[in-house]
């Protein structure tokens, strides 16, 4: 098999999960609307405790699955300690230079193996010939799990594909040439810190070049990593991407007269101008500091297929802002082919904002109810 099969698309279009935290048994959750299309804005709902973040992490721990041939672990205690099992489904475009054909890839982990073979029905439903399997387990006589020899031809030829690309710097924003899948994952526990006194210096940000899994947590926690730093690393190439970058800011984000200024090189930080003077981008409110991060995130580190995990979408954010937030998702789905948001909210609001049953154009919606199966000790 040529090692060079490079993807040009990758669409989520189910996931399936065993006895992984609050849901228990066999649970699936079909990605694609009725018609059978991939959704680009999928809503999870439910009450705290019922599952939603385990969604969200099953999606991340089965695509940084692909950063690596081995793993001291999966990320997820019901898959490394118990008998757990997940499998990610997603609709692969693999390109050998000469023609392309279109998959089912099953990324497969857990100690049940593959939880769901798809028909021949449902794969001809899709125009797809067949579903391959990039499967994961345990290595014999040693801790961790490893990429295994069982998986078929064509999905290690895809994995390989990911490895050869890592940590490729990206070009420009929203690199949707880039056909490499990618996951953009923002917990609950996210937001812009105050990066560490005495740490400012022009650096390669942390986590710029390509992953097939990023995540997004408390920006912020050291230099490298921080958005200030990103804002500095883009000044100092001058190719347009610090400026664009508080375009999309000062645009999506702030209204009257507040806006970020360029990148004072003096003191290597990103000055927030305001009527009274300026203040430092960690002095926003939380709402502006989760979006900020959100929209300088998603714009620097997305590729043409890239789907993004917002845990608890109201987090912190008042009414405004939170329908700011779902408005920009929703604008940059229908802008962008290849670009997908998974959401998980205990609010109404957000479904109203959302209007998953309302056509609109270049969005394709889907969503479900989590219950939880049974209650945990810590869940209210």
């Amino acid at each position: 098999m040529n090692s060079k099969l490079r993807p040009t698309s990758f669409e989520l279009l189910g996931l399936t999960l065993l006895d992984i935290g609050a849901l228990r048994g066999t649970t699936h959750f079909s990605l694609m609307n009725p018609s059978g299309q991939p959704t680009n804005i999928y809503l999870i709902m439910g009450p705290n405790g019922a599952g939603k973040t385990t969604v969200l992490e099953s999606i991340y721990c089965a695509m940084r699955l692909l950063d690596a041939r081995e793993h001291t672990g999966v990320g997820i205690d019901s898959i490394d300690r118990d008998d757990g099992g997940l499998q990610l489904d997603a609709r692969v475009t693999l390109d050998d230079g000469v023609r392309s054909k279109v998959y089912v890839l099953s990324i497969s982990v857990g100690r049940p193996g593959l939880l769901k073979r798809w028909s021949i029905e449902e794969l001809e439903a899709l125009n797809i010939d067949s579903q391959i399997v990039l499967e994961y387990k345990s290595r014999p006589a040693a801790t961790g799990i490893e990429r295994s020899a069982a998986s078929d031809p064509e999905a290690v030829s895809f994995a390989e594909s990911i490895l050869e690309r890592a940590g490729e710097p990206s070009m420009a924003l929203f690199d949707v040439a880039n056909g490499f899948p990618t996951v953009l994952y923002f917990p609950s526990d996210r937001g812009i810190h105050k990066p560490p006194e005495g740490a400012r210096a022009v650096t390669s940000p942390k986590g710029l070049g390509y992953k097939a899994a990023h995540r997004f947590g408390p920006d912020g926690v050291s230099w490298d990593a921080s958005i200030d730093n990103l804002f500095v690393w883009f000044a100092w190439l001058g190719d347009g991407r610090e400026e664009l970058c508080r375009e999309l800011v000062n645009e999506l984000i702030f209204r009257g007269t507040k806006r970020l200024g360029g990148v004072d090189r003096p003191t290597l930080s990103v000055p927030v101008l305001v009527e009274s003077g300026s203040h430092r981008l960690d002095q926003l409110s939380s709402g502006e500091r989760q979006l900020v991060q959100f929209v300088v995130r998603v714009a620097s580190h997305m590729t043409g297929s890239s789907i993004v995990l917002i845990d608890e979408t109201e987090q912190h954010l008042h009414l405004v802002m939170r329908r700011r937030l779902i408005n920009i998702i929703k604008q940059w789905a229908s802008e962008h082919r290849g670009l997908s948001f998974v959401l998980t909210s205990h609010q109404v609001d957000s479904m109203r904002v959302l209007a998953p049953k309302l056509e609109e154009p270049g969005l394709v919606k889907g969503g479900c109810l989590v219950k939880p199966k049974f209650k945990l000790p810590h869940a209210g």
